[in-house]
């Protein structure tokens, strides 16, 4: 089995090298591990692409344009539901997982509630959304204020809530302690952080506790990776079993190469930003 780089842009490939015995066995132990963590973690590549609709859509209002508030405000909600809607599924979807693989584990069950308590802690963004997703759910959707203001200069874009209105509309706020003295809340800011927290403490623990061997494959594909990436810019890790079948015809050559798709950037991949060695 050999490792190449191909640039797709200029349709450029190079023989690397002959992969050792020692790697060959690492990818076929840690191929299945990463054929199932793909599809278990597809949800996370889903709040992902939600998260980028979100963020799309807010630099489309920053124009001088005309534009249709009601339904600015009306996508906002939907892709502000959307959202929260996702991360809820992959929180349940883990819990629920979670708790039937360490039903008789008392020590892992309690460690599952304080990491979350622990990221609430850390991070009132993450404990909020929390909280307002069943805000959004039981009592009103989320985009409480929403304005554009244009001048000569300038597009200023503002989506907000109010803490007081949320605090008389609802006492769910159980893990956030939201009282009216938090006021205006930015809600762009806020999804941000907690996206951040989502992807990254979330989905590392989640990790740590369904597939610890992805970090040690996480670990020997970026090796491999960063190997392939001193050929220069633009190109991509792969793997295959057969030397390049190179056909010469009237002057042209054509090359043929099976190439085995292998992880580039193992955790990005699945959805999730965690270091390989964390």
């Amino acid at each position: 089995m050999n490792l190449i780089g191909f640039n797709q842009t200029r349709q450029h490939f190079h023989l690397v090298r002959k992969l050792t015995e020692q790697e060959i066995d690492n990818y076929n132990k840690f191929q299945p591990i990463v054929a199932e963590a793909h599809n278990r973690f597809k949800l996370f590549r889903i709040l992902r692409d939600n998260f980028n609709e979100w963020i799309t859509y807010i630099g489309s209002l920053l124009t001088s344009s005309p534009r249709n508030e009601e339904n600015d405000w009306q996508q906002l909600d939907r892709l502000l539901l959307n959202y929260l809607t996702c991360a809820y599924t992959i929180q349940e979807h883990f819990m629920v997982s979670y708790r039937q693989r360490f039903r008789k584990d008392e020590p892992k069950l309690k460690d599952y509630e304080d990491f979350l308590n622990r990221v609430c802690q850390t991070s009132w963004a993450f404990a909020f959304f929390l909280d307002f997703r069943g805000y959004i759910q039981h009592r009103e959707l989320g985009i409480g204020y929403f304005h554009r203001h244009v001048n000569l200069t300038s597009v200023e874009v503002s989506i907000t809530h109010e803490s007081a209105q949320l605090v008389a509309d609802s006492r769910e706020w159980k893990r956030s302690k939201l009282t009216d003295k938090r006021g205006k809340l930015d809600l762009v800011e806020l999804l941000n952080e907690f996206n951040h927290h989502m992807l990254h403490s979330y989905g590392a623990y989640v990790a740590k506790a369904f597939f610890p061997d992805l970090f040690p494959a996480a670990q020997f594909y970026d090796s491999l990776t960063k190997e392939v990436l001193l050929l220069g810019p633009g190109f991509r890790m792969f793997f295959t079993d057969d030397e390049p079948k190179i056909n010469s015809e009237e002057g042209k050559q054509e090359v043929s190469l099976h190439l085995k798709l292998v992880p580039n950037n193992l955790f990005a991949e699945l959805g999730i930003s965690v270091s390989a060695k964390t």
